[in-house]
């Protein structure tokens, strides 16, 4: 276990840096990011006690000096960073906001792999972290023993699917009809799958959640509004999707199932830049992205509307250890609720690629401080 360092490390979905240098949206970047880096050494000395630090030049946060407990055993809360780039960020705005109400706590790097961030939640050497609730919930299912086993569904067995596989969720929380589960109903699921002395906090409206993203132009000449409306047009269509997708229950089956599409190809591109040069290149006519991905709002593109629920809700949580004090939770539920779904496409704009413009910690602050 280390102690999260402010630097930033490569998201599932970087930047394509002819994308980004689209007049238009880097118009809007340049903007923002000016505005954001003039201020940090001003919200850098507030979250320092006072000293600042050039941008990208800062110390590993450190566990504030407590006037009230954050745990049970009134040591710090240790927070660890999650899957992604997004969680990272989103760490930092938990440590923050701790700190802020003189709760002493501090980021700590113990992996991305959900195995690695559980075994070090029941370990104790974190007390909570960030995630995503639909792949949070087929982990959960698959790898982790329930403090209440007889209140979680059993998945029916199948012949290709292991851990990790993109899978069915409707298939895990017994779903068989025409519809999928809404994220309300995968975290209604969730607490009791989770091992004994673990919680799950508060759902966020912020999502990753993966959806069928087309072009403008296609929208307009295909009367695309929403996936109901894509059937007729679906033989025509080529989808890119990523990796170990296309075969999966949210792949062309899916598609088939939920929607009476067909599409005329569906060819897995897993590099996220690919997949979207190829969307934008009309090299396939619609493409699989997390609804996230900021360049949806720089090209704009448009997100069909998923009715029926094909795609797993992703939407941000915290799995906590039950150390937690009620104020420590109060804190934490209050920055998971305040994250907006554009947060985390800011997220990646800030800290992912080869160099970011902001570290997480800096972007913490920043979104932090924007209007809600």
């Amino acid at each position: 276990m280390t102690v999260e360092h402010s630097t930033g490390a490569p998201h599932s979905a970087p930047l394509n840096s002819r994308r980004v240098m689209r007049t238009r949206s880097r118009t809007r970047q340049v903007g923002l990011l000016g505005i954001a880096l003039t201020g940090l050494l001003a919200l850098s000395a507030c979250d320092n006690g006072g000293e600042s630090s050039a941008p990208g030049d800062m110390a590993p946060e450190p566990a504030a000096a407590a006037s009230s407990p954050g745990t049970k055993d009134g040591s710090a809360v240790k927070i660890a960073t999650g899957v992604s780039d997004q969680t990272r960020v989103v760490a930092h705005m938990y440590a923050q906001q701790l700190r802020n109400q003189g709760i002493g706590a501090e980021v700590v790097d113990v992996g991305r792999d959900r195995n690695e961030l559980f075994d070090a939640l029941q370990a104790k050497q974190v007390h909570v972290f960030p995630d995503f609730t639909g792949d949070l919930y087929v982990h959960v299912a698959e790898n982790e023993t329930p403090a209440s086993p007889s209140n979680t569904p059993t998945p029916a067995p199948t012949a290709s699917e292991g851990p990790g596989f993109i899978g069915s969720l409707a298939q895990l929380l017994g779903f068989t009809g025409e519809t999928g589960p809404s994220g309300d109903d995968v975290y209604d699921a969730l607490p009791d799958s989770m091992p004994r002395g673990l919680q799950i906090l508060n759902q966020g409206p912020a999502e990753n959640t993966d959806r069928f993203v087309v072009a403008p132009a296609t929208a307009v000449e295909l009367e695309l509004d929403d996936l109901t409306s894509v059937g007729e047009q679906c033989s025509d269509m080529a989808v890119g999707m990523p990796g170990n997708y296309a075969d999966s229950d949210q792949g062309v089956k899916g598609l088939e199932s939920y929607y009476d599409c067909q599409p005329k190809s569906a060819p897995e591109i897993v590099d996220y830049d690919e997949r979207v040069d190829a969307l934008l290149n009309n090299e396939v006519q619609a493409a699989v992205l997390p609804e996230s991905s900021p360049v949806i709002d720089d090209d704009d593109l448009r997100v069909l509307d998923d009715p029926n629920n094909l795609y797993r809700p992703e939407k941000l949580v915290a799995v906590a250890s039950e150390g937690l004090t009620g104020g420590a939770v109060s804190a934490i539920n209050g920055i998971t609720t305040s994250v907006r779904t554009g947060d985390l496409a800011m997220m990646t704009r800030l800290v992912s690629g080869d160099n970011p413009e902001m570290t997480p910690e800096e972007a913490a602050a920043f979104i932090r401080e924007q209007p809600r």
